[in-house]
């Protein structure tokens, strides 16, 4: 390290993630990035749409609703992963609505089925609404020892007609999985059913409180 005041030093005008700083790690000097140190700060991990996504009416994987999972280390109870998005309904597709919370390596809707919310049938009238999922690890780990908790609320336009005929909430638990699978993702995968003609124009999904 240069033997001079911090404030001799020439300012950095522009930061970029390979940038290095000491650190004193156990009495041994050591060097990291800023973005190892953004990775060691940030204690969340989010994801969104940046277009326009159709269709819908088979099981379609959600464009922005995957957040890759941390480090092992990085996992506990009460992690929470959170997904918003919005749809906009044709008069077309009269079908049960499905919101599948997934989780894998492939980020598709190949990857297990961790929690399904089932709506009331839409009916044959246009509609605009919105889905909140917000879920919460009960438990962390190998083999069968996580388990995720949710609910799925639905905000539309119309009360009994549009995108659900009645049910507006959906809550369920999942079966024991391995949180600790390398390169996972959770994510979300929506089926509107045969005829429909969704379209959503934004998704935000968040993967919270992390250690």
């Amino acid at each position: 390290m240069p033997d001079a005041k911090v404030s001799a030093l020439t300012a950095l005008v522009t930061p970029t993630s390979t940038d290095e700083l000491y650190v004193n790690a156990g009495l041994v000097s050591k060097k990291m990035t800023l973005q190892q140190m953004k990775d060691y700060v940030d204690q969340n991990r989010r994801n969104a749409s940046v277009a326009n996504q159709t269709g819908f009416a088979t099981e379609t994987y959600l464009t922005g609703s995957d957040v890759a999972m941390p480090d092992v280390a990085k996992h506990q109870a009460k992690m929470e992963y959170r997904c918003l998005f919005n749809v906009a309904k044709t008069a077309a597709g009269t079908a049960t609505p499905l919101i599948r919370v997934r989780f894998g390596a492939a980020g598709t809707t190949a990857d297990t089925q961790l929690l399904l919310f089932t709506f009331g049938a839409g009916t044959a009238a246009a509609d605009e609404g919105q889905f909140e999922i917000a879920c919460t690890f009960r438990s962390v780990g190998s083999g069968t020892s996580a388990v995720l908790a949710g609910i799925c609320t639905l905000t539309s336009n119309l009360t009994t007609t549009g995108l659900s005929n009645a049910i507006k909430s959906r809550n369920a638990v999942s079966a024991g999985f391995n949180s600790t699978l390398a390169s996972a993702k959770i994510g979300v995968t929506v089926n509107g059913g045969t005829s429909a003609a969704w379209t959503v124009n934004i998704v935000q999904a968040d993967l919270l409180n992390l250690v």
